[in-house]
């Protein structure tokens, strides 16, 4: 019998929870048969056991499975430091913990850890996760294998392309479809050609095509366009791969943003131009001779600073005692379809705040999200930027030795979790409140630095190293030319203000990439895809918008107005919406730029669990 044949297109953290998911899935269904109707022969594989007749292809440009970008020298170098630690991920057989306890002191001590000092609540530098990530990989494949489930590694592999055959009516019959375990046997075929005999979808690589696929997954992580860097002297897209910024520099540089990017840009450029240092007190830090000039000026929206790591009393995110999505259906159905912005602020934040922290809950019983979100702003802004920040700072260090939580905190990160998926059903006009004010609040919030990345920093400002500017909305970058830059802003009186800089990055994270980005161009040649958009429920605020801001509202055939989010429409199983309203149920998209349109918080491995147990359910409900 011919597998189902299922390709990852990358193989980072994304691909390593579909295939931990699709085990788990697939085995239990097998325990579920074998227990119902026996085991005959025929269902049988080469190990003995019920076979799911599945298998993966799993496509990776880098030389090891796993890592992706956080956690390879594509984004990181060996000062870059997690921000979750072992209790905090989804578990895998092995926990962190575990396998960092089977590492000899030697591998331990060159990432600075001593095997002595472990404990489940350690962060660790990201190059050694990645380590334990390509570990879990390897042992997962393992046991796919051992199960019936074929698992083929293309390593060094670059995708070009994906191609769905003429004709194709998702049909399984191939006459070139090997099971082979060897993944290399399956290139170098000649391009597919009209009336090929090649079923299902192929994948163009830089050595040939890999064909006959039933399902494809793109899950290609994180993209960093350069669109000025390389062009301009002195500006940088992102601070990724972090290498390109090793080096010393004897003047201010400029960053925009103030969350995770930004720390990771911070942690690279002081690193490379000083060293830090600890005194009996505290750590500190001094500048080399040669760059008595160095200086990092951070361009923060309202002068926040990021969220630091405490302790928390539910480390897995979960969406239990949430609304549930039978409560949701029953609300969009009394609200012409629409998912209220307020009615899930309400119910998964306010009404969990009043059982977690009820002396918080008071303080907002009243306030809707604006409210809110004003009202965190202005306390936050109460204090100077970096003061706040040494307050919060020993709020968490005490939180982690108490074992006490901060409640609304943790009550944020949920609300955040719990809005990323049915995010698509909001109405534009809740989109818009959700992106001008909750979001960014969130987005910090939710960052979590690590103790050791918020000491440095402090250490940095007291050395006055580092520094932060609080801008606006409309603050804005001019590029004059080659390291001539200039941060137009306007400051606490309102009074406009421009800072010139030799060198900039940008640090404000993951943008959303539209679908003219996407690489893989062939995939919906048959079948233009839709862009995400969401419709206003007010005719009148629609058409005001679309004076204000043409490019990015439209009319729609049924003469409604609708918000482009950008990227790909997908249904809730992350499968493409076609530009005629059917689905494409041969691919499936968690390349989070991509689809960031409707799914606004999609960082973190609690987004990649989630969405891959969506898929795999999806994948086996049609292999039924």
């Amino acid at each position: 019998m011919n597998k189902t044949r299922i390709a990852l297109i990358g193989g980072g953290p994304s691909a390593l929870s579909i295939l931990k998911k699709a085990l788990s899935f697939f085995s239990e269904q097998l325990v579920d048969s074998e227990s119902s109707d026996g085991e005959t022969s025929d269902a049988k594989s080469s190990h003995g056991r019920a076979s799911p007749h599945l298998s993966f292809d799993i496509f990776e440009r880098n030389t090891a499975l796993g890592k992706g970008m956080p956690y390879s020298k594509d984004g990181a170098s060996w000062e870059h430091i997690t921000n979750v630690s072992s209790d905090e991920l989804a578990p895998f057989d092995e926990t962190l913990l575990e396998w960092l306890r089977q590492q000899s002191p030697e591998y331990l001590a060159k990432h600075h850890i001593s095997k002595e000092n472990l404990h489940e609540k350690h962060v660790v530098p990201r190059l050694l996760f990645g380590d334990y990530l390509e570990a879990q990989f390897s042992e997962l494949i393992g046991k796919c294998r051992t199960a019936g489930i074929l698992v083929n590694v293309h390593l060094q592999c670059n995708v070009l392309d994906i191609k769905p055959s003429a004709g194709d009516g998702n049909s399984l019959e191939r006459k070139n479809s090997p099971e082979r375990e060897n993944s290399s046997e399956l290139i170098n075929s000649p391009e597919p050609q009209d009336g090929d005999s090649h079923a299902g979808t192929n994948i163009l690589t830089d050595s040939g095509w890999v064909t006959g696929f039933d399902n494809v997954v793109v899950c290609t992580g994180h993209i960093w366009p350069k669109i000025h860097e390389g062009k301009v002297k002195g500006y940088f897209d992102s601070p990724y791969p972090p290498t390109k910024l090793q080096r010393k520099y004897n003047h201010t540089i400029a960053l925009k943003g103030s969350s995770l990017t930004a720390i990771d840009a911070i942690r690279t450029l002081s690193e490379a131009n000083g060293e830090f240092y600890q005194t009996e007190n505290q750590l500190q830090y001094r500048l080399f001779d040669e760059v008595p000039n160095f200086k990092i000026i951070m361009h923060s929206l309202e002068g926040l600073l990021p969220n630091i790591r405490f302790h928390l009393d539910d480390p897995l995110v979960s969406d239990e005692g949430m609304l549930s999505e039978q409560e949701i259906a029953q609300h969009r159905a009394d609200n012409d379809g629409f998912l209220s912005l307020d009615f899930i602020f309400e119910h998964n934040f306010k009404r969990a705040l009043k059982q977690l922290d009820a002396d918080f809950y008071q303080k907002i019983a009243n306030k809707n999200i604006e409210a809110f979100c004003q009202w965190m702003l202005e306390s936050r802004k109460a204090y100077e930027p970096f003061t706040l920040f040494k307050i919060e700072y020993l709020q968490a260090e005490q939180s982690i030795k108490q074992e006490n939580t901060l409640q609304w905190k943790e009550a944020i990160a949920l609300l955040s979790f719990t809005i990323n998926h049915p995010a698509k059903y909001f109405s534009a006009e809740d989109t818009l409140r959700l992106r001008n004010h909750l979001l960014p609040l969130i987005g910090l919030m939710i960052a979590n630095i690590p103790q050791s990345s918020a000491a440095q920093l402090l250490a940095l400002h007291n050395s006055g190293v580092l520094d932060i500017i609080a801008v606006d909305s409309s603050s804005h970058l001019g590029i004059e030319g080659d390291c001539d830059f200039h941060f137009y802003y306007k400051d606490s009186d309102n009074k406009p203000v421009v800072n010139t800089y030799k060198t900039f990055i940008d640090c404000t994270g993951q943008k959303s990439l539209p679908i003219d980005a996407f690489p893989f161009k062939s995939m919906f040649e048959d079948a233009e895809p839709l862009v995400a958009k969401v419709r206003f429920k007010d005719k009148h605020q629609g058409k005001h918008h679309l004076k204000e801001n043409p490019k990015s509202v439209c009319i729609g055939s049924d003469d409604e107005y609708y918000l482009e989010t950008g990227g790909f429409a997908i249904n809730d199983d992350f499968q493409p919406i076609l530009a005629n309203g059917s689905l494409n149920e041969r691919y499936f998209v968690m390349a989070v730029p991509y689809i960031s349109g409707f799914n606004p918080d999609y960082s973190g491995f609690d987004f990649c669990d989630q969405v891959a147990e969506l898929i795999v359910t999806k994948l086996g409900k049609s292999k039924k």
